[in-house]
């Protein structure tokens, strides 16, 4: 490890010790770790003003509310097909996922990894059970894309709990386009 001096404004210096008084960090050093971290995967040094970008995808920052309102307007079925539709796309679309097999359970995180990287919530596989939390979007735009990447069916685990998300994998699934 190499180490570097940084001086920051008092503004930023309150902000990191507040941090770590409420615990959200360890100490200071953890967090200016994880934001240089998190500027390099999002090719921050590639923006543009008003223009955002990580690799060759576009980020469009957006209130939860407004993009609800748009999967509002879709009913379910609608909301599943989008979903399955994107997932189609994304798998012709990126190469990284052409040449893999993701009906292999032990592939899914490449998938739900790069779903967390993007903003969509936090993911987490659990044996035959995919765990989605803080979803930004509705379960059935999530089970359709999933469906569809890793050729299974799922079911919904309803839960009581707000903001999560519980699909177990009931079967594998033969055609991708249903």
């Amino acid at each position: 490890m190499k180490k570097v001096t940084v001086e920051i404004d008092e503004d930023l210096y309150n902000y990191l010790e507040f941090l770590e008084r409420t615990r959200y960090i360890r100490n200071k050093n953890e967090a200016l770790h994880k934001a240089l971290i998190l500027f390099r995967k999002l090719s921050m040094h590639d923006w543009l003003p008003d223009t955002y970008r990580i690799g060759e995808n576009r980020v469009i920052i957006m209130d939860r509310g407004m993009l609800l309102d748009l999967f509002e307007s879709l009913t379910e079925y609608e909301t599943y097909r989008v979903g399955s539709m994107t997932a189609l796309k994304r798998k012709v679309l990126k190469p990284e996922f052409r040449d893999i097999n993701l009906t292999k359970k032990k592939n899914w995180p490449l998938v739900l990894n790069e779903l967390q990287n993007l903003g969509w919530g936090t993911f987490e596989k659990i044996d035959d059970e995919i765990k989605i939390e803080n979803s930004a979007v509705p379960s059935q735009y999530l089970k359709g894309y999933l469906e569809t990447m890793f050729k299974v069916t799922l079911e919904e685990h309803h839960t009581r709990i707000q903001d999560l998300i519980v699909f177990r994998v009931a079967k594998p699934r033969e055609d991708a386009w249903l």
